[in-house]
């Protein structure tokens, strides 16, 4: 019932945003030239409507900021609109080629479709949500994106740094005292049957992310629903799905995740206050650093995060034969910091790691009140124990089929079930 109210409401915000524009949409083709593409874009996407693109555009050229603006773009999104992509005789989608961020959607008040283009070597990423009041991003192509020295100061990080997706208003992770504009979102934000390439042999040391919400939705007046749904990301040496501090509900549903092999840190990425539903995903964590995670769910003081049910993925921890598992953040699933009352089920955890499912603290949080039930952990192989609670930890419940458990914790119950 959950998927198909998911569906019904998806389904709803399509239809609204279509119900806002004109009959007879607007068709651009592609130049190949960059000082003519970019402002024939620019020029139809600020009539709003509906807006076709057809053939091999090229957006490489410097972006621009508009005035009292904060980030540079290449075209500027600011009403209700459908920008639509029109396969040529061979059924190959539009190119759109380079560029800093192509669209930066900047509409508190409109909804925005994007649906069927294809992006190519865009620096930084495809497509930055700044503001919206609907949204939804379908059937796209994001291809070898290039981390850039500009967005990592964006987002007070070292290295370049990447986004495919990016939704928020400051790129930089939500702090006490970052906590940017949700204010700026509201209604459905869809993000359904993408394919995101980020990218091979990227800058050594570069972060590269799939899909990004940093900060969107406040609660209550201004709250959002979040569906991350039937997409592929390949190749991210950071989270291919990070949502950080939602004001109002997200899920994460049949995702399809392959990493690369540099970098490390977790395939999906849970952090702060919001309602989350994490199911239905296949993960291939292959990381080599040996403290990655393919689920991790965490909490700050400024945020402490509940509600999280965890259900149904299938994960695989599939680090190169040899690889030393010696961070503590090792693991196929983990709950960590001020993260509370989260539920852990029927999930399958397959490959190597430090533990398959682990519960721990961090940076002073204790998590409290966490469930793991009916796991499926047959062919794991951990270096240090199938399921581990850390010290200080409080009041966590394993059940399930007998399982390797190293318990540091206070309150924990176990029950084996055959």
């Amino acid at each position: 019932m959950t998927a198909i109210r998911a569906l019904i409401s998806m389904i709803g915000c399509v239809a609204a945003i279509a119900g806002t524009v004109a009959a007879q949409p607007v068709v651009v083709a592609g130049t190949g030239n960059p000082d003519l593409d970019v402002p024939a874009v620019q020029a139809a996407v600020d009539r709003g409507g509906h807006l076709v693109l057809a053939g091999h555009f090229s957006f490489d050229r410097p972006p621009t900021t508009p005035a009292g603006k904060p980030y540079a773009r290449m075209v500027t999104v600011s009403k209700n609109i459908v920008i639509s992509g029109s396969r040529d005789q061979n059924g190959d989608m539009p190119t759109i080629e380079g560029g800093e961020w192509p669209f930066l959607v900047d509409a508190v008040d409109a909804r925005v479709t994007i649906q069927g283009l294809h992006f190519v070597r865009p620096r930084a990423g495809a497509i930055w949500i700044y503001a919206v009041a609907g949204l939804v991003v379908t059937g796209c192509r994001i291809e070898s994106v290039e981390p850039t020295a500009q967005y990592a100061i964006d987002a007070g990080q070292v290295g370049p740094v990447s986004t495919a997706i990016f939704a928020g208003a400051n790129p930089h992770p939500p702090s006490a005292t970052q906590l940017g504009q949700p204010e700026n979102f509201s209604g459905t934000l869809a993000f359904l049957n993408n394919d995101i390439d980020v990218g091979v042999g990227t800058t050594p040391g570069a972060q590269t992310l799939g899909i990004v919400l940093f900060n969107v939705g406040r609660s209550p007046d201004k709250e959002v629903d979040i569906y991350v749904s039937a997409n592929n990301f390949r190749n991210s040496t950071e989270p291919a799905i990070n949502f950080r501090v939602i004001g109002g509900r997200a899920s994460a549903e049949r995702n399809v995740i392959v990493t690369g092999v540099t970098g490390g840190a977790d395939a999906i990425r849970i952090v702060g206050s919001g309602s989350y539903l994490i199911t239905h995903n296949s993960i291939d964590c292959g990381w080599a650093n040996g403290a990655a995670t393919g689920i991790n769910v965490f909490a700050q003081a400024f945020a402490p995060e509940a509600s999280a049910i965890v259900v149904n993925n299938d994960i695989t921890m599939s680090a190169p034969e040899g690889t030393v598992f010696g961070g503590a953040s090792s693991a196929g699933i983990a709950i960590r910091g001020f993260a509370q009352a989260n539920w852990v089920l029927n999930n399958r955890i397959r490959g190597r790691a430090r533990a398959a499912l682990a519960v721990m603290d961090l940076n002073g949080g204790i998590p409290g009140n966490n469930s793991f039930v009916a796991n499926d952990l047959d062919g794991f192989q951990s270096s240090l124990t199938d399921i581990f609670v850390d010290a200080g930890v409080t009041n966590t419940a394993v059940i399930g089929r007998p399982a390797r458990v190293e318990d540091h914790g206070t309150g924990t119950v176990i029950v084996p079930m055959q």
